[in-house]
């Protein structure tokens, strides 16, 4: 690859999507982090907050759900298929 071929708008969006990945997957993992570290505590505020969490996401039924992740899914589709049409 030479400087002539260098397109600069794709080397931006390859760079602009994964410092946006990097920033997003650091804050989630610390976000999570410190739940794991407040839900650990040892006094009965904390140990009811975590029992309540627990069974909550315990009591969490996918079905519910089911035509939340069918629009998911269908949006990805639409997704994938734009960017597929877009390398023609």
């Amino acid at each position: 690859m030479n400087a002539s071929n260098l397109d600069l708008f794709h080397v931006w969006r390859v760079v602009l999507s994964t410092l946006c990945g990097a920033y997003a997957t650091v804050v989630t993992v610390r976000s999570f982090w410190g739940w794991v570290v407040y839900l650990s505590g040892s006094d009965r505020r904390t140990s009811l907050m975590r029992n309540y969490v627990l069974v909550q996401l315990l009591r969490l039924r996918p079905g519910r759900f089911a035509s939340e992740f069918a629009q998911i899914g269908a949006w990805f589709a639409v997704f994938v298929g734009l960017l597929y049409l877009h390398r023609f």
